[in-house]
């Protein structure tokens, strides 16, 4: 046991001295977070930082990524979840296949799967605790020292008891001013003579702005609304924004601009009217506005963001089942997983209906970009997770990077919204990043069904007539009509290549795609184990290549050295033993196939191997 621990990373648990463990943690660990598990102890759900530490490890079961010596003591734990939270230290794989020490605290959510009692768990790497108690308490009194030097008041409204507070800060110390309910305050306003008309409503609708939660809002004050004694001549610019714990919104804080007369906002996107009345995110016009000078502001600093158009899969039938309360209810809340998960990363606007467009800022890789659109759609599909019987509550992303793929707002949006609709056409659920070199330039000709770009947004009716034409073509011809058909089926369905094996020694007969390092002889496929994969059918589709390593490691050798990211491989069912293996192929991507498309493929490709076995190497 301790030689095997020491390999895997981790320490014993009779081991005192555990330096080495702390100081070579791995590489690029996250060590805090939050999951969910439902029956089969699979993760459903989890935020950014689960994602991070878990990597594709979150396709297992959570006992799988346990260390097996830990197990027991943990479903004891599970059983006593009735009593209230538990506390537990267990060791469980992340991302590299490291264990690391875990102190979880873990409670029930309420959810129910075949009498499995769902739960979430928050998880912390013990190493941490005591060095990241010491950095966020420097953090704590590093702000309340800048804190110190401003001339200006805070605000918070906590939504658990209805406090509202202002303060200031003096030499790093809170000095209240005002702490008071705010329905109290509201009652105080309303009776009022002193106030006006104006200064009640604008009282009105800095109330709303905190009652709802509004992410982010400008508005002004008489002064005399919260503090009596002020003079009338004194106005409160108030700017606030909204916080969170554990995905549930927590309070609302904010900054107040002492002044004598109104501030001049020049920006739209900075007025009152620039917020949608539903959710409170930016209207169409402010959105626009925004990126626009986000644009004009990275060309100024030579920085680079995201823009995503966004769209609620089958919204109309969200309406049609539940209503259209429902539907506004869902609006929000999916507006609120965005805000809550993008935080200062990202501004969230509302075009109307289901469709959202996004500005995402201040993310350095498309890893972690996807990262940050994982989490936001796991949260969308989990808060809705009940409803997956009937229906199920996805959405759809197109995004583009500035100046990547445009250097105006017209042209970046344009190929953002195409995105959109490769992702619809797709299959919807799922994000694309537009790529030239993979979509091609969407101002193409669209007459040429094989152009690139027309390919990915073909109608499911075109695909079904070109797939028909395919298998004729393979009926007909036989093995002269292969070429044909593997550049066609890369072309309809975005595979950046396809492999056709023959033989006793599985040699590559047949192929399509730039691969690199290429499989000239693939006799391991013929594993007895290996074909056991494939289904019924003679289908074997593979999107996480781990399960592969760790059952066929000569096997996912190969794959890594052409790197694949996903296959579908099919074989012919009418021989006695294995002939021929079409593989179609994703590099360095693991995209989602539609049921729709994963039918055409499984067609023509069972018909590709048909026509393969009876070819002679």
């Amino acid at each position: 046991m301790p030689v095997k621990a020491k390999m895997m990373g981790l320490c014993t648990m009779n081991e005192v001295n555990i330096t080495k463990y702390n100081k070579e943690p791995g590489h690029d660990i996250v060590f805090f977070g939050e999951a969910s598990v439902k029956k089969g102890y699979y993760f459903v759900d989890g935020d950014e930082n689960f994602y991070h530490f878990i990597g594709k490890n979150s396709v297992y079961s959570m006992l799988e990524l346990l260390h097996p010596d830990d197990i027991k003591g943990f479903l004891e734990t599970i059983e006593q979840l009735s009593e209230g939270e538990q506390c537990a230290i267990v060791r469980m794989k992340c991302d590299n296949n490291q264990y690391r020490y875990l102190y979880m605290t873990i409670r029930l959510n309420g959810r129910m799967y075949d009498s499995f009692a769902s739960f979430t768990f928050d998880f912390c790497d013990i190493m941490e605790i005591k060095d990241r108690y010491a950095v966020y308490k420097h953090l704590v009194k590093k702000y309340r020292g800048f804190m110190s030097l401003s001339s200006l008041l805070f605000f918070e409204y906590t939504f658990e008891n209805d406090e509202f507070k202002i303060y200031h800060y003096v030499n790093v110390k809170s000095c209240p001013l005002l702490t008071k309910r705010l329905d109290d305050i509201r009652d105080e306003v309303e009776e009022s003579s002193q106030l006006s008309i104006k200064s009640k409503a604008e009282f009105d609708l800095f109330y709303d702005f905190l009652k709802k939660g509004t992410d982010r809002f400008h508005t002004q004050l008489d002064a005399r609304v919260l503090i009596p004694d002020e003079e009338e001549t004194i106005q409160y610019q108030i700017k606030g924004s909204t916080m969170y714990r554990k995905s549930q919104k927590s309070m609302v804080i904010g900054i107040i601009n002492v002044c004598g007369k109104k501030e001049k906002k020049e920006s739209y996107y900075l007025t009152e009217g620039a917020l949608d009345p539903g959710t409170g995110l930016f209207n169409k016009r402010a959105i626009n506005e925004y990126a626009v000078e986000k644009i004009q502001e990275c060309e100024q600093e030579n920085k680079s963001f995201y823009l995503a158009v966004v769209d609620i899969d089958d919204f109309k039938k969200v309406n049609d089942t539940y209503g259209h309360m429902f539907g506004d209810e869902v609006i929000s809340k999916v507006s609120e997983i965005m805000r809550n998960v993008l935080d200062v990363r990202g501004i969230v606007g509302r075009f109307g209906g289901d469709e959202f467009m996004i500005v995402i800022e201040n993310v350095e890789t498309e890893e972690a970009l996807r990262r940050i659109l994982k989490t936001i759609c796991k949260h969308i599909m989990w808060e809705y997770e009940s409803l997956q019987d009937k229906l199920m509550i996805t959405t759809s992303w197109g995004i583009a990077k500035y100046p990547t793929e445009g250097v105006n707002y017209e042209e970046l949006f344009e190929k953002a919204d195409k995105a959109l609709y490769i992702a619809k056409a797709k299959g919807k659920n799922r994000v694309i990043i537009y790529d030239e070199k993979k979509h091609g330039n969407f101002k193409q000709d669209g007459n040429d069904s094989r152009d690139s770009g027309i390919r990915m947004i073909a109608s499911d009716e075109k695909k079904a007539s070109v797939m028909m034409e395919l298998v004729v073509s393979l009926y007909q011809k036989g093995k002269e009509a292969l070429p044909h058909v593997m550049e066609t089926m890369c072309a309809y369905f975005d595979m950046d290549g396809v492999a056709i094996y023959l033989g006793e020694e599985m040699k590559r007969g047949f192929s399509y795609g730039k691969y690199v390092n290429p499989i000239e002889e693939f006799p391991q496929i013929l594993n007895e184990q290996y074909l056991e994969r494939f289904d019924e059918q003679g289908i074997y589709d593979e999107s996480n290549l781990q399960r592969v390593e760790s059952n066929f490691p000569d096997i996912y050798h190969l794959y890594e050295l052409q790197e694949i990211g996903k296959f579908i491989q099919c074989i012919s069912l009418k021989h006695d033993t294995v002939k021929a293996v079409v593989s179609f192929d994703f590099f360095n991507r693991y995209p989602k196939i539609g049921v729709v498309d994963m039918g055409m493929i499984k067609i023509v490709g069972r018909m590709m191997a048909e026509v393969a076995a009876k070819c002679e190497i």
